[in-house]
């Protein structure tokens, strides 16, 4: 698509990147592109996304970081409703902040695959055996995969663990009072 005053030049959409609004060239086909690469890692779709942003956009070494950071956040809005995932958030508060994730003992893992073939999320990947690649996918509170390990491999935070943050976390994000 290109914009109204340049022919052949990217739509430009604004974005805060470091407490300041600035335009991205060419944002929906970024987007576009780390949406083609879904079967990848956060890490490695984040690596796609920076490599696109840098091919249309002049992105200063100092403040990749932050560039890079606002786009994923718009990315991963886009992911959600593309795949229909309800939320990028918890009860308000941003799913990365959350420690919830599976743990994978390699001394009782048979590499079976079976957390794997469970999870929708895409939280594992499988290459030579099990890998916790997208801690971030798993839905708080969800133990499914576990109950699907009969080697009894996986394991996750206690629900009181949890309980324990999520207080901390409503507090500190102004979600109850002290």
């Amino acid at each position: 698509m290109s914009g109204p005053c340049c022919p052949g030049k990217p739509v430009s959409k604004r974005l805060v990147v470091g407490g300041q609004e600035v335009g991205i060239s060419g944002l929906d086909e970024i987007v576009a592109k780390g949406l083609e690469n879904l079967d990848r890692t956060d890490a490695e779709q984040r690596a796609v996304l920076l490599r696109e942003l840098k091919a249309q956009n002049y992105v200063p070494e100092t403040a990749e970081a932050g560039y890079l950071e606002a786009v994923w956040v718009y990315f991963k809005e886009q992911r959600a409703k593309k795949l229909g995932w309800i939320e990028e958030k918890y009860h308000g508060i941003p799913r990365e902040e959350i420690h919830w994730n599976p743990t994978i003992d390699p001394s009782k893992c048979n590499s079976c695959g079976a957390c794997a073939k469970f999870c929708k999320r895409g939280v594992y990947t499988f290459d030579d055996g099990p890998h916790v690649a997208n801690p971030h996918r798993c839905v708080v509170s969800c133990t499914g995969c576990q109950k699907s390990c009969k080697e009894g491999a996986i394991s996750f935070p206690t629900l009181v663990e949890l309980r324990e943050e999520m207080k901390r976390l409503r507090k500190a994000h102004g979600l109850i009072s002290e």
